[in-house]
Protein backbone atom coordinates (compact mmCIF):
# COMPACT_ATOMS: atom_id res chain seq x y z
CA UNK A 1 0.00 0.00 0.00
CA UNK A 2 1.16 3.61 -0.91
CA UNK A 3 1.44 6.36 1.48
CA UNK A 4 0.28 9.39 1.01
CA UNK A 5 1.25 13.22 2.10
CA UNK A 6 -2.21 15.05 3.97
CA UNK A 7 -1.53 17.57 0.91
CA UNK A 8 -2.11 14.23 -1.33
CA UNK A 9 -4.81 12.89 0.65
CA UNK A 10 -6.57 16.58 1.12
CA UNK A 11 -6.56 17.15 -2.68
CA UNK A 12 -7.64 13.51 -3.37
CA UNK A 13 -10.73 13.87 -1.12
CA UNK A 14 -11.01 17.86 -2.36
CA UNK A 15 -10.93 16.02 -6.25
CA UNK A 16 -13.49 12.98 -5.43
CA UNK A 17 -16.13 15.07 -3.99
CA UNK A 18 -16.16 17.14 -7.24
CA UNK A 19 -16.59 14.14 -8.85
CA UNK A 20 -19.42 12.73 -6.62
CA UNK A 21 -21.03 16.16 -6.81
CA UNK A 22 -20.64 15.92 -10.94
CA UNK A 23 -22.26 12.56 -11.10
CA UNK A 24 -25.05 13.53 -9.01
CA UNK A 25 -25.55 16.30 -11.76
CA UNK A 26 -25.22 13.84 -14.68
CA UNK A 27 -27.76 11.31 -12.82
CA UNK A 28 -29.91 14.00 -12.31
CA UNK A 29 -29.91 15.59 -16.09
CA UNK A 30 -30.16 12.09 -17.03
CA UNK A 31 -33.45 11.64 -15.62
CA UNK A 32 -35.07 15.06 -15.74
CA UNK A 33 -36.26 13.95 -19.45
CA UNK A 34 -37.87 10.57 -18.06
CA UNK A 35 -39.57 11.93 -15.40
CA UNK A 36 -41.06 15.42 -17.55
CA UNK A 37 -42.09 12.24 -19.97
CA UNK A 38 -43.80 10.37 -16.99
CA UNK A 39 -45.43 13.71 -15.48
CA UNK A 40 -46.59 14.26 -19.10
CA UNK A 41 -48.36 10.68 -19.14
CA UNK A 42 -49.27 11.43 -15.66
CA UNK A 43 -51.38 14.38 -16.44
CA UNK A 44 -53.21 12.72 -19.48
CA UNK A 45 -54.22 9.62 -17.17
CA UNK A 46 -55.38 12.16 -14.43
CA UNK A 47 -57.33 14.52 -16.89
CA UNK A 48 -58.98 11.15 -17.95
CA UNK A 49 -59.94 10.16 -14.42
CA UNK A 50 -58.53 6.50 -14.99
CA UNK A 51 -56.01 7.13 -12.45
CA UNK A 52 -56.80 6.34 -8.59
CA UNK A 53 -55.44 8.58 -5.78
CA UNK A 54 -53.28 5.94 -4.43
CA UNK A 55 -51.38 6.43 -7.49
CA UNK A 56 -51.44 9.92 -7.78
CA UNK A 57 -50.27 9.81 -3.95
CA UNK A 58 -47.19 7.37 -5.00
CA UNK A 59 -46.21 9.87 -8.31
CA UNK A 60 -46.33 12.60 -6.08
CA UNK A 61 -43.66 10.31 -3.57
CA UNK A 62 -41.34 9.90 -6.53
CA UNK A 63 -41.23 13.19 -8.01
CA UNK A 64 -40.44 14.17 -4.35
CA UNK A 65 -37.25 11.82 -4.44
CA UNK A 66 -36.30 12.67 -7.66
CA UNK A 67 -36.53 16.47 -6.04
CA UNK A 68 -34.31 15.51 -3.35
CA UNK A 69 -31.46 13.72 -5.49
CA UNK A 70 -29.08 16.84 -4.82
CA UNK A 71 -29.46 16.63 -1.40
CA UNK A 72 -28.73 12.85 -1.15
CA UNK A 73 -25.64 13.56 -3.11
CA UNK A 74 -24.42 16.28 -0.71
CA UNK A 75 -25.14 13.84 2.23
CA UNK A 76 -22.94 10.56 0.36
CA UNK A 77 -20.41 13.38 0.38
CA UNK A 78 -20.40 13.87 4.07
CA UNK A 79 -20.72 10.69 4.81
CA UNK A 80 -17.77 9.21 2.51
CA UNK A 81 -15.80 12.30 4.21
CA UNK A 82 -16.58 11.08 7.71
CA UNK A 83 -15.27 7.36 6.69
CA UNK A 84 -12.14 8.38 5.02
CA UNK A 85 -10.89 10.92 8.11
CA UNK A 86 -11.85 8.10 10.41
CA UNK A 87 -9.96 5.26 7.84
CA UNK A 88 -7.15 7.91 7.94
CA UNK A 89 -7.09 8.08 11.42
CA UNK A 90 -7.23 4.49 12.57
CA UNK A 91 -4.00 3.93 9.83
CA UNK A 92 -2.16 6.64 12.57
CA UNK A 93 -2.12 9.40 9.09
Amino acid sequence: MQSFDREDAIAYGWYMAIVFVIGAGIVYAAFTPVMNGFLDFTNIAIDDGSMSVQTKSAIGFNLGVFAWIPVFALIGILLWSIIRALEQKRLGQ
